[in-house]
């Protein structure tokens, strides 16, 4: 379920033509989203916010970051449907 959400929003992003997502995560979601294959570009040094280290930075919204999602996925084909692909009953 998580490299299908990975997925999902980079295909959302490219659908609306972002270049990058801005996030602030802890430093677990940072390392799940490494070996996903999709690199956080760090805008800073990890910081306290509570009991958790938390850092903040630029998801690439590309076709290279898709394709190291699905393929550490196992994922064949996109999780978004386009409204193209919707079957309408006449």
């Amino acid at each position: 379920a998580t490299f299908l959400l990975f997925a999902a929003m980079i295909e959302w992003g490219q659908q609306n033509d972002l270049q990058a997502i801005a996030t602030v995560t802890d430093l677990r979601m940072e390392r799940i989203l490494r070996r996903a294959g999709w690199r956080l570009d760090r805008l800073g040094e990890p910081r306290q916010i509570g009991a958790t280290k938390a850092v903040a930075g630029l998801l690439p919204v590309t076709d290279d970051a898709l394709a190291a999602i699905r393929t550490a996925g196992n994922i064949s084909k996109p999780v978004i449907e386009t409204p193209a692909s919707f079957a309408f009953a006449a």
